[in-house]
C-alpha cells in the first residue's frame, strides 16, 4: 500500500501538469516544482534536475526549487554544482535553516568539515531543536577526529529528540572508540531502552560487557587495531546513511 500511494500520486501530478500545459501552452513554475519532486521520489535524478532547472527559469528566486536541485545534484555526486546552489539559495534566504543545513550536506561530500560545521551551527541559530544538524555535526566532528566535540553535538541531538536511539548509538560508538567503556555500555543501553530492535546494538553491548567483566590481563590482549577497526567501519556506515 505504502508503495502504491507515491505511484498515484505521481501520475496525478503528470495528469494535472499535461491538461495546465495544453490549457495554457506551458507548465508554471509550480508544476514544474512538483514534477521534479515526484521524479526525484522515483529516484530520476537527472529528470528531476531538468524539472526543477525550468521551475527556475520561470522564477528564479524560488527557493524551495533551489533547495531541492541541491538535493538531487548531490544524490548524482554532483557536489561542485550542488554548492554553487546551496550558497544560492542562503544568499536568497538567509533564515532558511534547512538551506544551511543541505549546504553543511554538500560541503561534508566535498570533505570541507570546518565549512560544514559553519553552516550546520547557521542552521541551529535559526532552528535551535533541529535535531539532524546536530546530527550530523556530530558526524563532522568525528571525521576531523574531535570525538568530544562530536560526543557533545549527539547529546544535543538526543535532547532534543528523546526518541532518537540512533543517536545514543553513536555516542556509544564514539565512547568505545576513545576507550571509555562504562561510558559507551551506558549509551548502548540507552539506544536499546528506546528501542529495542537494535539487534546489531544489543550485540555490541553484551560483547563490551562480557569484555568488561572478564580480567584486565585479557583485556590487554585483546587486537587493538582490530577492535578499533570494527568500530570505525560500523559508524562510518551509519555516517554514510546520516549525510
Amino acid at each position: 500500500m505504502n508503495r502504491i500511494l507515491p505511484v498515484i500520486t505521481f501520475f496525478l501530478i503528470l495528469i494535472l501538469a499535461q491538461a495546465s500545459s495544453a490549457e495554457s501552452g506551458e507548465m508554471t513554475a509550480d508544476e514544474h516544482y512538483l514534477m521534479g519532486n515526484a521524479l526525484s521520489s522515483f529516484g530520476q535524478y537527472e529528470n528531476a534536475t531538468v524539472e526543477y532547472r525550468l521551475a527556475l527559469k520561470l522564477r528564479p528566486d524560488y527557493s524551495d526549487a533551489l533547495n531541492n536541485l541541491g538535493i538531487v545534484l548531490n544524490r548524482q555526486g554532483k557536489y561542485e554544482e550542488a554548492l554553487e546552489i546551496a550558497d544560492e539559495t542562503v544568499r536568497l534566504n538567509p533564515q532558511d535553516a534547512d538551506a544551511w543545513y543541505n549546504r553543511g550536506v554538500t560541503l561534508g561530500k566535498l570533505e570541507r568539515y570546518e565549512e560544514e560545521v559553519d553552516s550546520y551551527k547557521q542552521a541551529l541559530t535559526i532552528r535551535p531543536n533541529f535535531s539532524s544538524a546536530w546530527e550530523n555535526m556530530g558526524a563532522s566532528y568525528f571525521d576531523q577526529g574531535k570525538f568530544e566535540e562530536a560526543i557533545a553535538a549527539y547529546h544535543n541531538a538526543t535532547s532534543q529528540d528523546q526518541s532518537n536511539a540512533v543517536g545514543w548509538y553513536y555516542i556509544g560508538t564514539i565512547y568505545e572508540k576513545i576507550g571509555q567503556v562504562e561510558e559507551a555500555i551506558q549509551a548502548f543501553e540507552k539506544a536499546i531502552e528506546i528501542n529495542p530492535n537494535l539487534g546489531n546494538v544489543k550485540s555490541r553491548l553484551d560483547k563490551m560487557k562480557e569484555n568488561l567483566s572478564s580480567s584486565s590481563q585479557d583485556k590487554d590482549t585483546l587486537p587493538e587495531d582490530k577492535t578499533d577497526q570494527n568500530s570505525s567501519e560500523l559508524f562510518s556506515g551509519f555516517m554514510n546513511i546520516l549525510k
